[in-house]
């Protein structure tokens, strides 16, 4: 099973659309203790809902010194600054965040970046999803905390109709 490292923002924007499912199927989710302290700061029943699946790994007092500079450079908040060192401790498949800055940045670092909107165009494309539960998907990720521009919905929305006429 492919190894995956989530930073906050996709388990918040999937499970506000009832989604979070879909993310258990991209592989073995880790994600570092900081994206569990701010989860559970936006969802105090987060502590007692959280999927098994979701793996919480410690980081080190140097890889946490390091994740600490990521967020003194003011580039990204301490959530996502950890998830990059784990990404650079575990050499997952995929790195999944919403936030443009931590992408940007773990795209620089040659990791292979991912968002919510990817997770659900992703299970449409390997079967998790029909054309309908995917259309679904997108709408209902679309009404979420999640700032999605019309453009990228609309872009999302042809790819799943270019992916499903190829079936």
């Amino acid at each position: 099973m492919s190894i995956v490292v989530c930073d906050t923002g996709p388990i918040i924007h999937l499970k506000e659309a009832g989604l979070l499912k879909l993310l258990k199927e991209t592989g073995k989710i880790y994600i570092p203790q900081m994206v569990e302290t701010e989860l559970s700061e936006i969802d105090h029943l987060w502590k007692k809902q959280r999927p098994d699946w979701i793996l919480i790994e410690t980081l080190s007092s140097s890889e946490i010194k390091k994740a600490e500079s990521l967020v003194f450079s003011g580039l990204l908040d301490f959530g996502e600054a950890e998830a990059i060192i784990l990404v650079k401790k575990l050499n997952p498949k995929w790195f999944l965040t919403d936030d443009t800055e931590a992408r940007v940045l773990a795209n620089s670092l040659g990791m292979e970046v991912h968002g919510s909107l990817g997770v659900v165009l992703w299970s449409a494309a390997v079967g998790h999803l029909s054309y309908a539960e995917s259309k679904k998907a997108l709408d209902r990720l679309s009404k979420t905390s999640l700032w999605i521009s019309k453009d990228i919905l609309l872009q999302a929305e042809e790819a799943l109709k270019a992916m499903f006429e190829k079936i």
